[in-house]
């Protein structure tokens, strides 16, 4: 079995767009934060994105192309001050069907909450802000296909909560990683990490991988985020083998691929104008 793909990964997205929300000094929210957060028993929101495409060729006539893209349902549900469950429900060009999120939250106060399920993987913007008007264009950002691969979930558990005093959000979680191999590789040069995305759909675990970022908003206006994750693939070439035989350990570490990958993000709106820029570099090892 072979692995290509190049050993470090590095990509820069700086973006502007006239936005026009008004500069705010609040910690960000996706989604899935906001019905936690919002009173009521059961909160429900959601979006929808329909796509047109249309290829200009100045000697070729081409057809558009119409897409219901995508249609995400999101349901919050709070059992009591203190727990609460999520679910984030997406139908993908018309026939497709897939759950995005699905976890248990459970508040010890604003600053600790406890949080096991399916979860998003909190690297970078768009992965956990992935609502159409986040990117400002009718398709995700090349980065946030092939190098983040959004929308990236697995599931987990782990701690997360704000610090107003300090201006800071966190994020530290346990999750499952990528599938690297499974009767052959996952990964390669032209799709990155995206293949062995295993969204929780009947997902095997050889390795624990961990996630983490800390968001700063202490400055109106400016949003600062800083993520990491670190692990190894999952391999099915682990599964029933015997612990002392060498031979098959071996081959089975050689399906392995050690992932470690960094992010910082910024945001700025400033009079109605928004800057938004993330730089992301991704080591693999054993490749």
């Amino acid at each position: 079995m072979t692995f290509k793909m190049k050993k470090t990964l590095c990509a820069l997205l700086l973006f502007g767009a006239i936005a026009l929300n008004a500069q705010q000094n609040n910690p960000s929210q996706n989604t899935a934060d906001k019905l936690i957060e919002n009173a009521g028993t059961l909160n429900i929101g959601g979006y929808g994105q329909v796509d047109y495409n249309q290829p200009l060729n100045g000697d070729t006539k081409e057809n558009g192309n119409l897409d219901v893209h995508r249609l995400v349902l999101l349901f919050g549900y709070k059992f009591d001050s203190k727990t609460s469950f999520v679910t984030e429900v997406e139908f993908e060009h018309v026939e497709e069907v897939s759950v995005e999120q699905m976890f248990m939250n459970y508040r010890f106060n604003q600053s600790l909450n406890f949080r096991a399920g399916l979860m998003l993987v909190p690297m970078g913007i768009v992965n956990e802000y992935h609502e159409p008007p986040t990117f400002n264009g009718v398709e995700r950002p090349n980065l946030d296909k092939i190098i983040v691969p959004t929308t990236w979930r697995e599931i987990g558990m782990g701690l997360t909560g704000r610090i107003d005093p300090l201006s800071l959000r966190y994020q530290a979680y346990i999750l499952n990683g990528f599938n690297g191999y499974d009767g052959s590789a996952k990964f390669s040069g032209k799709n990155g990490l995206r293949s062995g995305r295993q969204k929780g759909a009947e997902s095997f675990s050889s390795a624990p991988n961990f996630a983490a970022k800390v968001d700063y908003y202490g400055i109106s206006g400016l949003k600062l985020g800083l993520s990491g994750y670190f692990g190894d693939s999952q391999t099915t070439l682990q599964d029933g083998i015997d612990k002392n035989d060498r031979l098959a350990q071996s081959r089975a570490d050689s399906s392995v691929v050690g992932i470690a990958m960094l992010g910082l993000d910024a945001r700025y709106n400033l009079n109605g104008f928004e800057f938004r820029g993330q730089y992301n570099l991704v080591s693999l090892s054993n490749t």
